[in-house]
C-alpha cells in the first residue's frame, strides 16, 4: 500500500527542493513546465505572450504550494481564493479545460526530471493537485473580484 502523500512530497523535493525561493532545480522544473505547457495549444501560447516567464514561475511556485495545502488542509484560504477569482471569465478568463493541460504538462514535467518517477510517483502528484485544480475550475464563472 502506497503512502502518496510521502511519495509526493520526496518527489516534489526531487524536482522542486524545499524551503522559500527558487532553487536551481525549482528553477529549471518551472521553465520546463512552462515549455510543455506553451506546447498543449496555441490558445494557451497566445494568454501568455506578453509574460515575464521569470515572475510567473515565482507566482507558479506559490500557487503551487498554496494547492498543495489545500490538498493536506481540505480548506481554502485567501491566497488561493484570490487567485481562484483572478482567473476565473471575468478577470483572465483561464478556461477550465486549460487546467487539464496544465496537469498534463506539470506531470510530464515531473517524469522528465524526477529519476525515479513511476506510476505511484503520477497518481501521487495528481491526487495532491487535483483538489486545487477542481477548486480553481468552480470558481470560473464567479463574478466577484479579487480583494
Amino acid at each position: 500500500m502506497s503512502n502518496y502523500q510521502q511519495l509526493f512530497d520526496e518527489s516534489y523535493d526531487r524536482v522542486v527542493g524545499r524551503g522559500i525561493g527558487i532553487t536551481a532545480k525549482g528553477e529549471k522544473f518551472f521553465r520546463r513546465f512552462y515549455t510543455h505547457f506553451f506546447q498543449c495549444s496555441d490558445e494557451i501560447r497566445q494568454k501568455f505572450k506578453d509574460t515575464d516567464i521569470d515572475a510567473q514561475a515565482r507566482i507558479l511556485q506559490k500557487s503551487m504550494y498554496h494547492m498543495i495545502s489545500f490538498y493536506v488542509l481540505n480548506a481554502d484560504h485567501d491566497f488561493l481564493h484570490k487567485i481562484a477569482i483572478s482567473h476565473a471569465r471575468s478577470q483572465y478568463d483561464i478556461k477550465p479545460q486549460y487546467y487539464d493541460h496544465w496537469m498534463e504538462a506539470l506531470i510530464l514535467t515531473v517524469e522528465e526530471l524526477d529519476s525515479q518517477f513511476d506510476r505511484e510517483i503520477d497518481l501521487a502528484w495528481r491526487l495532491a493537485l487535483t483538489p486545487g485544480i477542481l477548486y480553481m475550475k468552480m470558481h470560473y464563472e464567479d463574478e466577484s473580484q479579487p480583494t
